[in-house]
């Protein structure tokens, strides 16, 4: 079997499900809503409520259910057709957002029909792999794709990047998780609304502690080898480069995937915490660091950004034009993605206090306005049929 067959059997459709889409689509244009009773989120399969970017969907579907009594029905896709335990996302849902009304249902390939699915009012696609079946999904009032990255960018040119690109065109009105993604989704189709996301101010906040000018300077790296768009190699070679130049004025610290520093050449130059166990330790870590390094190829920054921000810890970033709408030259350190280059502007801005401050100051200023709040706001207004 050719690497990429197992992926793209996923783009399962026939005409039929086109035409039936497209009618679906088409008698619900118009369509406005008062309130939202019912919304069937179709997920790939999730274990942890705070992973990635389903910690945007639960939040969001917290927040109807507090609004309306809204019923969120989360349809897990396991497209493999593997069997999967559903209590610990249930134990982790009712533990984080213990204000939502849910229900899950599993969705095998090859065992599970998309007519099982019940009717609801709202269904929203979530990633690549589900919006094949909101495609099929007609038991529904309005469709709506949630997207919150450029997906096709996560593998090569290819096959499974046109299968991915051609969910752009189902015709789903699409709600974009920041404006870079959404500019993204303009190149198939107008009907697109994008939200600045928030960031939780009551548990990513800037320590009051002096930070002392002959003490050892602290970076903080968001390193995960298996995904690409992160760029490891380029933030390995970048933290090589940075040690290289520091030596013992810099502790390098790596949160977000377990690896091991022998494999990679990092023994003395990263220390690697993996996974942390809660937000609040996440958070303590971020204000106890200088500089929070993160990569990203993508045109969505990830939430690193907003949780470095917040918590005091200046941003290094490579330079993407997708993400100017949160990160510049005023509120961070913009690095070319070349390690030696990127290593220096690190180490320059590191050795500048006054410099920090400004940038620590400026980021605070940016992401002020940063709220879940305001960011449901968007996401309402879209469902309920209301322009934005």
């Amino acid at each position: 079997m050719l690497k990429d067959q197992g992926l793209i059997r996923i783009a399962n459709a026939g005409v039929d499900d086109i035409r039936l889409n497209k009618i679906s689509i088409a008698s619900s244009r118009n369509k406005r809503f008062d309130r939202i009773n019912t919304v069937s989120w179709f997920l790939p399969v999730v274990t942890h409520a705070l992973k990635g970017g389903v910690r945007t969907v639960f939040t969001f579907a917290e927040k109807m259910s507090r609004r309306w009594g809204t019923v969120n029905v989360f349809v897990m896709y396991s497209h493999n057709g593997a069997d999967f335990d559903i209590q610990e996302i249930s134990n982790s849902l009712s533990q984080y957002f213990p204000k939502m009304r849910f229900v899950i249902r599993k969705f095998i390939s090859g065992k599970t029909s998309i007519d099982e699915i019940p009717q609801t009012e709202i269904g929203l696609c979530t990633l690549w792999t589900t919006a094949y079946l909101l495609l099929k999904y007609n038991r529904v009032v309005k469709k709506f794709y949630f997207m919150q990255d450029y997906e096709p960018l996560f593998y090569e040119a290819g096959s499974i990047y046109a299968a991915i690109e051609q969910t752009y065109r189902f015709g789903f009105s699409c709600i974009a998780n920041t404006p870079g993604v959404g500019n993204r989704y303009l190149s198939y189709s107008s009907d697109m609304v994008s939200f600045y996301p928030g960031v939780d101010t009551s548990v990513f906040f800037p320590s009051n502690h002096h930070r002392s000018p002959n003490r050892t300077r602290r970076v903080v790296f968001y390193g995960r080898p298996g995904n690409a768009r992160n760029c490891f190699s380029l933030g390995v070679m970048t933290l090589q480069a940075l040690k290289r130049k520091m030596k013992d004025k810099v502790e390098i610290i790596s949160v977000g995937a377990d690896w091991d520093v022998n494999q990679y050449g990092l023994q003395g130059v990263v220390e690697n915490r993996g996974l942390l166990n809660s937000l609040s330790e996440v958070a303590d870590l971020y204000r106890s660091a200088d500089v929070g390094l993160v990569f990203m190829a993508t045109p969505h920054p990830s939430y690193q950004p907003l949780e470095y921000m917040a918590c005091g810890c200046i941003v290094a970033t490579n330079i993407n034009e997708a993400n100017r709408w949160l990160l510049d030259d005023d509120n961070s350190i913009q690095v070319e993605p070349v390690p030696e280059i990127a290593a220096q502007k690190i180490l320059e801005a590191l050795k500048d206090d006054a410099r920090m401050s400004r940038l620590r100051s400026q980021a605070l200023t940016k992401i002020a306005d940063y709220t879940w709040d305001s960011a449901y706001s968007v996401f309402e207004k879209r469902i309920l049929g209301v322009e934005n």
